[in-house]
């Protein structure tokens, strides 16, 4: 049996009727002893139960539990390899619920998907609450699993010498917190809370958490946060107290451009100059199709390379293709920025550049050639257009309130040599340093500080004086908590080197919402975030093969048999997932705040709850 499923498990071809278990066949399970281990009597046949479960390896069968007694000391023995395969009180079994819980949380299958999959590999059906089910089940053992191997975890990242600890959370508008913390050095999620409102409190106790299972770390690496600052003074105030750069970055981006971009882009939308370049285009677009004429790709490619060997019949044709070009060229600014968010991306000023490059170009051919503006009306519309990037004095200001304001952060970026960027999908590599480079990196950024100084000294411009001034103001605010990226190790030769970013974390919940979007199809994940749990983002870590070689003797196979083995574990997490809870700090119920009273019942609450301790007493 555990041959068919492993060559079921390892092709790719639909289950063929041969290969079909059938639906009832009958299984025994006993003990393989057949004589009392205590008194060496015979055992006898005490009673039999019969169970029906569904798995990957054992299909649908009907299984006989034959439980056996010694007749002279009355001990019971029971079927063994039964509870291997499948959970105690459970129908399905610990490979199906691997199974399941990979598709969803690994492979991000939709209910519907992971149904198809079953039935088409295995000949299994399910109903879509059972998927939804096994794959909170899934949670519940690999969080289990991952208890009961932190010794082993432990003295792994202590053999790196320690580990960095990386705190960062993730949520919704309205929703809970969910808080992962991450070990930098392996990549490893050690632990996850979820919190109603990111409050020292609850930060503190998952720090606690990290202290009591792995040790104390290295170095904790966190974002801007005064909760998680204040979580550390309280739980390891010894422990350095890193600022994840990259958040550093983001924050003084955001100081330095967010009102100049707005300003921005407030005048584009008053000058309107994107919906007259759109409407321009959908004007020439349509009168191609009005006169049946379009060109196929091969002849546009030879129009812009070749174009005296174009061979239009029709002149107009091509000043209308030519002008379209012009136009889808505006609007792919968006080609120009990095796929990122503000204020590594800034979407305004972008546009604003292709423009300015544009009208600069269509200036010069109309000068040069006075006869296009009669031949080629449409450039001469298009300039017209794009003048009022040049005659409106706002919208000129605002341009250059910007230039000056990204140009200074796109210094702090490359002294803090972020400018280099990580892939936005895929696997996302450790954002590793050799010692020398730390190094370098640190004395670049106090060099440049230096200067900044002298350039307030200098500096004429009173805008580019302002950003100074900020920049360095953030710089001296944290200026401790951004160096220190090499601790030195007793016994290893070379010191050991702190991530420098929760670019990790920050990446997994954009992957994991990813995920959720891929499942649910929906923009908005205000309820799916709502109802994320802290195990699902140990699902990441089961891409590490040093982690998956301690849980679970390095194979994805193996983690049934793991599941197996700490099933009670996970049941303690199952009865705390299922108790009815709120992540509010205040809960209170429609119902409640309906009632045709509720007013009259606060006026009365709040008379009372102003009142001495001893007067309400009274009143009671």
């Amino acid at each position: 049996m555990k041959v068919r499923y492993q060559l079921l498990r390892d092709g790719e071809a639909a289950l063929t009727a041969a290969t079909r278990l059938p639906v009832g066949y009958v299984l025994e399970a006993a003990s393989p002893q057949n004589v009392c281990e205590r008194c060496q009597r015979p055992l006898r046949r005490q009673r039999s139960v019969s169970r029906h479960p569904v798995g990957l390896m054992l299909g649908q069968p009907r299984v006989r539990l034959i439980y056996q007694q010694c007749p002279l000391c009355g001990r019971v023995y029971r079927p063994e390899v039964y509870p291997r395969e499948v959970p105690s009180q459970g129908q399905y079994a610990f490979d199906l619920i691997v199974e399941v819980g990979l598709a969803r949380f690994q492979r991000h299958r939709q209910n519907r998907e992971i149904q198809q999959e079953l039935e088409r590999g295995w000949g299994l059906h399910l109903s879509s609450s059972t998927v939804s089910e096994l794959a909170q089940t899934f949670l519940d053992g690999l969080g289990a699993t991952h208890q009961a191997h932190l010794p082993e975890l432990r003295q792994r990242l202590h053999q790196d010498g320690g580990y960095t600890l990386h705190v960062d959370g993730t949520c919704e508008a309205g929703t809970a917190q969910v808080f992962t913390a991450v070990a930098g050095n392996r990549g490893w999620t050690l632990a996850g809370a979820k919190l109603a409102t990111e409050e020292a409190g609850g930060i503190g106790a998952l720090l606690r958490g990290c202290v009591e299972g792995f040790g104390r770390p290295l170095a904790l690496v966190r974002d801007l946060s005064s909760a998680i600052r204040t979580a550390h003074r309280e739980v390891m105030p010894d422990v350095p107290d890193l600022i994840c750069q990259y958040h550093f970055l983001e924050n003084v981006g955001l100081r330095l451009c967010e009102s100049p971009h707005v300003r921005l882009t407030n005048s584009l939308r008053r000058l309107r100059i994107r919906p007259a370049l759109n409407s321009l285009r959908h004007h020439l677009l349509a009168n191609s199709r009005n006169k049946g004429i379009s060109l196929s790709s091969v002849q546009i490619a030879q129009l812009l390379r070749e174009p005296e060997r174009a061979g239009l019949p029709d002149p107009a044709q091509g000043r209308r293709a030519l002008a379209y070009l012009l136009l889808d060229w505006l609007e792919d600014y968006t080609a120009d920025l990095s796929g990122r968010y503000f204020p590594f991306d800034l979407p305004s000023l972008a546009f604003y550049r292709r423009c300015r490059l544009l009208q600069e170009r269509l200036v010069h051919m109309l000068t040069a050639k006075p006869d296009l503006a009669r031949t080629f009306s449409t450039l001469l519309t298009l300039r017209r257009h794009l003048a009022l990037l040049e005659e409106d004095p706002e919208l000129r200001a605002a341009a250059a309130r910007l230039e000056k304001a990204a140009t200074l952060f796109n210094e702090l970026r490359d002294t803090l040599r972020l400018s280099l960027e990580m892939p936005l999908t895929g696997p996302q590599p450790l954002l590793t340093e050799r010692p020398t480079q730390a190094q370098l990196r640190e004395q670049d950024l106090r060099e440049w500080t230096a200067r900044l100084r002298q350039r307030t000294v200098t500096e004429q411009d009173p805008e580019r004086l302002v950003d100074l001034k900020t920049v360095l103001a953030y710089l001296d605010k944290y200026q401790a908590h951004l160096g220190g990226h090499l601790i030195p190790l007793p016994g290893h030769p070379q010191p050991f080197v702190v991530q420098r970013t929760n670019n990790l974390c920050e990446r997994r919940f954009g992957e994991t919402k990813r995920g959720v979007r891929r499942r649910v199809g929906a923009r908005e994940l205000i309820r799916q975030v709502q109802a994320l749990r802290p195990e699902q983002f140990l699902v990441a870590n089961l891409d590490h093969p040093d982690y998956l070689q301690i849980i679970c003797a390095g194979r994805l196979e193996n983690l049934a048999t793991a599941f197996a083995q700490n099933w009670q574990a996970a049941q303690i997490i199952r009865t705390e997932r299922r108790k009815k809870a709120t992540c509010r700090a205040i809960p209170v119920s429609k119902k409640c705040l309906r009632e045709d009273a509720f007013l009259s019942h606060v006026q009365h609450a709040i008379s009372i709850v102003n009142q001495p301790v001893p007067v309400r007493l009274a009143v009671a």
